[in-house]
């Protein structure tokens, strides 16, 4: 079966530039997804989370729910189909992030319990499923993500974005939580993209070479 990595970090992280980078790179060896979204249900429930201004009025269990939902959509009808036909899976964000800025962010440690039963059901081993082999978070200061989010113009802002200091450093410490219990490798994205590019490539040239795939790598 192939390999399943997640992608992860705060935004303005440049996570998007890696990953746009990666797809250039193993389009040839990989199939890439992102969450919410990655089948035609999924990227619904993505609009109602993000970009709806209802899901600002819901309530902090409804919108994990939906998180949950597009999370079993995509499981079901993308990842776990493609890690049985050998295929990687990778990924543009995963369960981590429902941790890190939900749990920790937003301040519902009360969702913790319910978090680990819904990660079981969704990553069922007996249904023929598997939870992520690795997730590479990159990780820089709050109040660095928070201004490149800010000063982005690019970037179409979500309700998630304009939150103060206290939330981003609250996120930044949900994934380092996060890495107390899953297999986590943390990239430094204050180094150049360069060399973030570099790191990213070698860590996955590692993960993916143990399934003895004839892949071939660019570790200069």
């Amino acid at each position: 079966m192939g390999k399943y990595i997640v992608f992860d970090g705060m935004d303005g992280s440049g996570k998007g530039t890696q990953l746009r980078l990666l797809e250039k790179d193993f389009s040839h060896a990989a199939v890439f997804t992102r969450e919410p979204g990655g089948t035609p249900l999924a990227e619904d429930i993505r609009k109602i989370v993000r970009d709806s201004p209802l899901a600002r009025k819901s309530t902090a269990l409804s919108n994990f729910l939906l998180f949950w939902a597009a999370r079993e959509e995509l499981q079901q009808n993308f990842v776990t189909p493609m890690l049985r036909s050998g295929e990687h899976v990778l990924s543009d964000r995963g369960d981590s992030s429902t941790f890190a800025y939900q749990i920790c962010g937003e301040e519902h440690e009360e969702l913790l319990d319910l978090f680990v039963s819904m990660r079981k059901l969704v990553f069922d081993e007996d249904a023929g499923r598997r939870a992520p082999d690795l997730y590479i978070i990159f990780d820089l200061p709050s109040g660095v993500a928070r201004a490149r989010v800010m000063q982005d113009s690019c970037r179409e802002k979500t309700h998630f974005d304009a939150r103060d200091i206290g939330y981003y450093e609250r996120v930044r410490n949900g994934f380092r939580r996060f890495s107390e219990r899953h297999p986590v490798i943390f990239i430094d994205a204050m180094q150049t993209p360069e060399e973030m590019h570099r790191s990213l490539v070698k860590i996955l040239a590692t993960e993916m070479l143990e399934t003895n795939l004839p892949l071939q790598f660019d570790l200069a």
